[in-house]
């Protein structure tokens, strides 16, 4: 035993912090550890600290019951730390440099901090730092550190539990190699928050940044304040599929990119609160997973998106069967863009308990729809405000709600909803049903009900349904749009307006409605009438009677067939039959 290190046990005993000048020998690895056993008498709580000292030797601290903590400050440690199934009263690595972490199983009573500059570079199949069912009471905290693996993932810490919180900030540069991830947190468990901010940036280019699939948090995850995340492959760079949250998902001012895959994974997780992505926030993916993808997930709050969402080969958000417990926002300067055949925005049969709401959103797709909501249900309001740009291409329009079940449609101001290519609706409502007062926008009406107008075939409206008008539109401008402003003739669309109507008590306007049906039955499908015959039958009847639903117009047709029948009589004159 050399000098320095009899004084390592001095300083361990008196629980004071031995600081290491540059011509002092380096310290046995074996040492630290029969210190941590207790074998060279006992030790202040306070446990081993030392500084700027280069550790030799096997670091093997496997199966250990440590006494005391342990502190190594600016050391250089020249083979890999392995505490598999140790029970460590707590650990602290700040700066120097470290070839690996080999703790799985272990224990830790208080908090494991790995700071201030702690470099850990290597080749290390398994994992750089790895902590696989490890158990840590207090906090994990990274801060201003880098991690470089070669082989694997730098930071592996699959099924661990945390008593507290987990930091990573401060300048972190966390590079990994494989489809475990840079970071693998998949299947952890943690009492506090998962926080990733201040500047930490994740790099793997052949598997996902951060893998975090199946975690349990008892708090929040947050990544902000400058987090930036790079990955590859058909995984996602920032994966927290199927987690369970059970306060909110928040990013902000960040940025994730995968040009292989998914961007944002949230699919089928449990969030208790919120999920909000800020204005800030710049996501780009690459697949049919979306840029985003919360399909199947079940959030308690809103779900919230001011970001800007791009996706070369697939939709910008995929939120397919999402339920969200409150509202879905999509405001504040959003930009989403996307090249998906379903829609830039998939919310094919979610459920939405509060509003759908786009205001001061630009939402692009190059061949398909902007929107697709099919079979959605939003028991708020339905919301488009300007100015809000949605485009699609192609003959599937812009915005599809086939089959959509919505409270509300009102409160629709002028909004840019347009398609760039194709003969198909700006609009797909058919089989909507709305339980009040539904309102479109004006953009889709020609107020003066002229007959040629701008915005024809706007609109698909078969089996759609209301229960009554909104405050804004009439029956007179209901019926322009659906004459002029639908593919194809419809007889569903005609006839629930007028059970509006008639539920209302304006018989005169039923009437109206469904003589104006005939007409365009006439105009638009005249095959289902029959020949030209019946065709000319048709419109007779229409010119003389109203079709049979103008009374007078009919008792005036039948009188003056009588009179002219009476006429034709008295100008015959008389035949003599007998002599």
């Amino acid at each position: 035993m050399t000098e320095f290190e009899k004084r390592l046990i001095e300083y361990a005993q008196r629980g004071e912090l031995l600081v290491c000048p540059a011509s002092a020998p380096a310290v046995r690895a074996e040492l630290i550890r029969e210190l941590l056993l207790g074998r060279h008498g006992e030790l202040d709580p306070s446990g081993v600290q030392l500084q700027g000292a280069r550790i030799k030797g096997a670091f093997d601290l496997d199966r250990v019951t440590a006494s005391v903590s342990l502190y190594l400050h600016d050391c250089v440690i020249d083979e890999p730390i392995e505490a598999r199934y140790a029970h460590l009263r707590a650990l602290t690595l700040h700066g120097g440099q470290c070839v690996g972490l080999q703790a799985d199983g272990v224990h830790i009573d208080a908090d494991l901090y790995l700071e201030g500059g702690l470099q850990v570079e290597g080749s290390l199949k398994d994992g750089l730092i790895r902590l696989v069912g490890s158990h840590i009471e207090g906090d994990l905290s990274l801060n201003d550190v880098a991690f470089t693996n070669k082989a694997g993932s730098a930071f592996h810490a699959e099924r661990i539990r945390i008593g507290g919180a987990v930091f990573m900030r401060k300048k972190i540069r966390i590079t990994g190699h494989g489809e475990d991830g840079a970071i693998n947190l998949s299947s952890a468990s943690i009492a506090g928050d998962l926080r990733l901010d201040d500047h930490v940036r994740l790099t793997n280019l052949t598997g996902p940044a951060l893998n975090a699939d199946d975690i349990r948090i008892q708090g929040s995850a947050v990544l902000e304040n400058g987090f930036r995340a790079v990955g590859h492959g058909e995984g996602s760079a920032v994966s927290l599929g199927n987690a369970n949250v059970v306060l909110n998902i928040s990013l902000s001012d960040a940025e994730i990119t995968n040009r292989s895959g998914c961007g944002f994974d949230v699919d089928s997780a449990r969030v208790g609160g919120s999920v909000f992505l800020g204005k800030d926030v710049k996501i780009s993916g690459h697949g049919k997973n979306g840029a985003i993808d919360v399909a199947g997930a079940r959030i308690g709050g809103n779900l919230e998106l001011e970001a800007e969402v791009c996706n070369d080969l697939g939709p910008a958000l995929n939120a397919n069967s999402v339920d969200v417990g409150e509202s879905l926002f999509l405001h504040n300067g959003g930009r989403l863009t996307a090249r998906d055949t379903t829609g830039a925005i998939d919310l094919i049969s979610g459920h939405i308990a509060g509003a759908l709401d786009f205001r001061d959103v630009v939402v692009t797709n190059s061949i398909g729809p902007a929107v697709c909501a099919e079979q959605v249900h939003v028991d708020g309001e339905l919301v488009l405000q300007d100015p809000t740009r949605l485009i699609g291409n192609g003959n599937s329009g812009a915005v599809a709600l086939s089959g959509a079940r919505i409270s509300r449609l009102n409160g629709w101001s002028e909004v840019d909803v347009q398609v760039k290519a194709g003969r198909g609706p700006v609009f797909d409502l058919q089989e909507v049903v709305v339980g009040t007062s539904v309102t479109l926008p004006p953009a889709l009406m020609c107020l003066n009900h002229e007959v040629r107008c701008s915005h024809r075939r706007q609109v698909r409206l078969d089996e759609f349904s209301y229960a009554s008008l909104g405050p804004g539109w009439d029956w007179q401008q209901w019926l322009h749009l659906i004459r002029r402003h639908t593919p194809a003739y419809h007889a569903s669309a005609y006839q629930r307006l007028a059970a509006v109507e008639r539920a209302a008590g304006h018989d005169g306007t039923v009437r109206q409605i469904l003589m104006a049906q005939q007409t365009d039955l006439r105009r638009r499908n005249p095959k289902a009438l029959g020949g030209p015959l019946t065709q000319w039958f048709h419109w007779l009847w229409g010119a003389l009677a109203g079709y049979g639903y103008r009374a007078r117009r009919t008792a005036g047709a039948l009188l003056l067939v009588l009179a002219m029948a009476g006429f034709l009589g008295w100008a015959a004159g008389q035949v003599a039959t007998r002599p």
